[in-house]
């Protein structure tokens, strides 16, 4: 028994050394010039060491944003001859599955190309396994961005990509070929804060990719952490209140009535900035433009909400004291022409209180056509209409229509109807959602008005604050107190008894002032009557636009909220009820005794 166990032993103990023997023979004969051409293919590989980017905050320390390693596959082809690449793709495709074109390859840059993201361990281990085959071929470490909160506060935080041209301009030598730049958002326009310092390693790498020896070597450094005044409490409650209302398209702006900072800014519809990649053919092609902020970006004719600074402009040009009044039957009449009110019966007698109650357009008509074109400009820029507003995210510019504007435009004069079409938020005259709060925070303010802000501070990779933002003024509109007094009180009365009833709330005591604008197209009136005749809703690209713009509470404003409805046919029916809503939940949760 124990001879046989021996010759057993013995006889695996030679065919071992015999398989040794001929694999030595294979690699040192056979092909040994193969794998000594290889290693005297030794080379020095410039590697970059990409930091991670800095972490977003909300204002309560939640994250928004932040980075994990990423393991990439990474192919250097012009380290490879022409027949060696062929064979290498071969092999990628054989051991990972993967499909790519020689030509994209070698056209794509002088720089490795990322082929495979995301390794999984299964991907590692057979890299390490195959790498033999695998010459040129690399796995690199690469931060990767994580959104936890996926969709909220998407056009805010926004998202990041690869670098265009433009971007190596614009950063230069903080960002490498496999670097991700912002693309959107906060990610974009404080690009330069979250991108950390590239890092880089100069190796000695053989043929098959194995690293030799680590010649140089300079550490990355993570890009400085930002802290936003946004709560991710109070955004969640806008988007739920917007998304419940069923409305498939607009944005809402909460701002601190205090400071000027942004408590909650949501457009819809929004996107999930983890996979705008994988889904960029759908949003794209959506009709809706997820990608489009109609919060800062969105021009619209700002309807009866522009009655506002009309009002202050009518106190302050003593064209009307609070308490004289306008009769109103229905409609102005200019010469030939009637200019309806939206109560086709009238208002009857009308002061500037019961103007901003009813949203009397017949009581604006003749105010705005008493001060002209000029005051009316002259004043609603005193509340941001028009103006570049200074922002975190680009904000787009309102239009108020001057008439040396028209007749260049147009080719023809500045006709009093044209006055009579803007007292009212309508006619040439555009504004965004941010301009039109920005006016309510100086009617809440007596003529305060902060600039906007989403920075609260910038923090280093230890977390320690290293610039603090502070409240500053935007614009002051110096008038008597008792003009805003005056005018608050119009706005109290139209959400108690007017057109913002919608609005009105047992739980937070809410002022503001609802704007409908109108949406011109072609053939409107006969299209109108078609649905008419038919009984039908007219189709939603129809529709007519919806404001409302407020705060609360109304003694001691605390909060100043914009609700734009894209094709919401009226704004006491939709905006309205949609403000009081998110209003009241911050309330029923106590979120307002943290502010």
């Amino acid at each position: 028994m124990k001879r046989r166990s021996f010759i057993l032993m013995l006889l695996s103990a030679l065919g071992s050394f015999i398989g040794v023997v001929f694999n030595l023979f294979r690699l040192q004969v056979v092909e040994g010039e193969k794998y000594r051409e290889l290693s005297e293919r030794n080379y020095v590989r410039r590697r970059y060491l990409y930091p991670p980017r800095g972490d977003i905050y909300d204002r309560n320390g939640e994250l928004l944003a932040y980075d994990v390693p990423n393991y990439v596959l990474v192919l250097d082809a012009n380290r490879l001859r022409k027949s060696e690449l062929e064979k290498v793709i071969k092999e990628i495709k054989s051991i990972f599955g993967l499909e790519l074109e020689k030509r994209k390859i070698i056209g794509s840059s002088f720089e490795p190309v990322v082929i495979k993201e995301n390794l999984s361990e299964k991907d590692i281990n057979e890299f390490y396994k195959n790498r033999y085959r695998l010459p040129g071929v690399f796995i690199e470490v690469m931060p990767k961005r994580i959104y936890p909160k996926r969709e909220l506060a998407s056009h805010v935080i926004g998202y990041v990509g690869k670098p265009s041209h433009k971007d190596f301009k614009r950063l230069k030598d903080k960002i490498g070929p496999l670097s991700f730049v912002g693309k959107m958002g906060i990610e974009r326009s404080l690009d330069r804060v979250l991108t950390g310092k590239l890092g880089e390693e100069k190796v000695m790498v053989n043929a098959v990719g194995k690293i030799v020896k680590v010649l140089e070597r300079r550490e990355p450094e993570k890009g400085k952490s930002i802290k936003l005044t946004i709560d991710s409490r109070f955004q969640k409650i806008v988007e739920d209140v917007f998304r419940e209302s069923g409305n498939p398209a607009g944005a809402v702006i909460l701002l601190k009535a205090s400071t000027g900072e942004v408590l909650a800014l949501a457009s819809f519809p929004g996107f999930d900035p983890n996979s705008v990649y994988r889904d960029w053919k759908k949003l794209s092609k959506n009709p809706l433009k997820p990608f489009f902020n109609r919060a800062v970006r969105g021009l619209y004719p700002p309807a009866s909400v522009f009655k506002v600074p009309i009002a202050y402009a009518t106190l302050e040009t003593k064209t009307k004291t609070p308490w004289d009044t306008v009769y109103c039957n229905g409609y102005f009449k200019l010469g030939d022409r009637k200019f309806y009110c939206w109560r086709k019966w009238g208002h009857g007698k009308v002061n500037l209180i019961k103007s901003l109650r009813d949203s009397c357009d017949v009581y604006y008509y003749t105010v705005g056509y008493e001060l002209g074109p000029t005051k009316i400009r002259y004043y609603a820029g005193k509340f941001t209409y028009g103006m570049k507003i200074p922002f975190e995210l680009p904000v787009r510019r309102g239009f108020i229509p001057t008439p040396s504007w028209k007749l260049k435009r147009f080719r023809e004069p500045w006709y009093d109807g044209d006055t009579v079409n803007m007292s009212i938020g309508q006619g040439f005259l555009l504004s965004n959602l941010m301009e039109q709060t920005l006016m309510m925070m100086g009617i809440a303010n007596n003529g305060v008005i902060y600039r906007p802000t989403l920075l609260k501070e910038i923090l280093d990779d230890k977390g320690n604050v290293i610039w603090k933002n502070e409240r500053k003024v935007l614009k002051a509109v110096y008038g008597k107190l008792e003009y805003f007094a005056i005018i608050k009180r119009g706005l109290r009365e139209a959400v108690r008894r007017g057109t913002a009833r919608e609005a009105m709330s047992r739980i937070v005591d809410i002022a503001g002032k609802t704007g409908t604008a109108e949406v011109f197209f072609k053939n409107k009136r006969k299209i109108k009557e078609y649905y008419k005749k038919r009984k039908k809703r007219l189709p939603w690209r129809y529709r007519n636009h919806a404001w409302f713009v407020g705060f609360a509470p109304y003694r001691d404003p605390k909060f100043i909220i914009g609700v734009f409805v894209e094709h919401g046919e009226s704004g006491g029916r939709t905006a309205a009820p949609i403000a009081r809503k998110i209003l009241e939940r911050i309330y029923i949760n106590k979120l307002h005794k943290e502010i």
